[in-house]
């Protein structure tokens, strides 16, 4: 019978990784594959507890290092927890880890007759660091890249690892396109919970767009990462360009440094954007919006397009957005390419004019979303594995 060892230094459950790693390490335990959980710290109710096993205390010591010798906490924190899932490995059908906190548990597995697979977020990280060094090099803002040690990691696990396990055409592509072979990479788009987000009822005192006791609005909603590598920059720009009437652009999330001065900016000169904070559940701004866009340049996947499409927005995302995957242009939504202003521009403008398409395409969008559950998800993954293991 086959077994899996998973393995993530997270807490789960989480958000964005935390969420996809809690998914799969439920669905391997589901379907009865799960011999044991290695994690930071979990928190959650879904996994037999006799399965899972912590350390939380791993990150805590790691990061006080960090502070006291300035070494990097990540690279501390990683490998720290790596090699501490290294010794307590035991025979099984499968390791599953993830990258850059497995190299050293991939080589304990393999000892132990264990075959591989390496989740893989992200692009290939030749294919992350050209794409974001040369967009901030464009603009003049100063690149932090993979720290070196983080970045030799990555390739030796991708090198070692039987297979990667990605979740979108966009990251298989820049895989193949470093010579890795098409039969080590898994394929398995990411889900969402379509009990949790739903569209606003009909029967609600605030409607899409509209709060009480005003015009109705044509508002345009980002959720996630405020920074270059989600696009930011094109999005304010292509905004300011449009200058629509009764219209508002509402970016919820962290703001990174590499955005920081150019969004304010653009705030203190454009009323119409509205930066709100990181929320851990996103739904209310989901509802409340009318149409959703994930302008990405880079980006393995994006969960918060399916979640926008479960709570029946259309969207708009590029062609590196990873999640393009669940789109279908022009009927739930628009694949545009990336770096463009304009493409951004006419996407909006055509939206903004066509507003009674809109409900049509939201609605297609929570049926796309209905299809790409994690029960769908998770039934997928343990079927690769099944067949890697036959």
């Amino acid at each position: 019978m086959t077994s899996v060892i998973f393995s993530i230094g997270v807490r789960l459950p989480g958000e964005g990784m935390g969420n996809h790693a809690y998914n799969t390490a439920l669905g391997l335990d589901r379907h009865h594959l799960l011999k044991r959980a290695f994690l930071m710290q979990y928190h959650g109710t879904g996994l037999d507890p006799a399965k899972v096993k912590t350390c939380y205390l791993i990150e805590r010591i790691t990061f006080r290092l960090s502070r006291h010798t300035g070494l990097n906490k990540y690279v501390l924190r990683d490998n720290a927890f790596d090699w501490w899932i290294s010794h307590q490995l035991e025979p099984a059908t499968v390791f599953y880890g993830w990258n850059h906190l497995a190299w050293w548990s991939i080589r304990r597995a393999k000892r132990l007759g264990m075959l591989t697979i390496l989740e893989r977020a992200n692009s290939h990280p030749n294919t992350y660091t050209r794409l974001l060094a040369e967009e901030h090099k464009k603009r003049g803002i100063p690149y932090s890249p993979y720290h070196p040690l983080i970045f030799k990691k990555h390739l030796r696990e991708l090198e070692e690892t039987d297979y990667i396990a990605v979740t979108s055409e966009f990251t298989r592509q820049g895989l193949l396109e470093e010579g890795i072979d098409e039969d080590r990479i898994l394929l398995t788009p990411l889900g969402v919970d379509p009990e949790h987000f739903v569209p606003l009822p009909p029967d609600s005192s605030i409607r899409k767009g509209q709060e009480a006791n005003t015009p109705e609005r044509f508002r345009v909603l980002y959720v996630g990462q405020i920074c270059v590598r989600k696009g930011i920059p094109y999005l304010l720009e292509a905004w300011r360009k449009l200058r629509l009437r009764q219209a508002e652009l509402v970016l919820v999330g962290d703001v990174v440094d590499d955005v920081k001065d150019l969004l304010a900016r653009y705030l203190h000169q454009d009323e119409t954007i509205t930066l709100l904070p990181h929320t851990p559940d996103p739904v209310r701004a989901y509802q409340n919006a009318t149409l959703f866009i994930l302008p990405s340049l880079e980006d393995g996947f994006g969960l918060v397009v399916l979640e926008a499409m479960a709570c029946g927005l259309p969207v708009i995302v590029t062609e590196h957005t990873g999640a393009k995957d669940c789109v279908r242009h022009a009927v739930d939504g628009w694949i545009i390419p990336p770096y463009s202003v304009e493409s951004i521009a006419e996407t909006l403008r055509y939206c903004y004019d066509h507003r009674e398409k809109l409900a049509v395409m939201g609605t297609n969008a929570r049926q796309q979303a209905e299809y790409f559950s994690w029960q769908r998800y998770q039934e997928d993954l343990v079927a690769q594995i099944k067949r890697i293991t036959a």
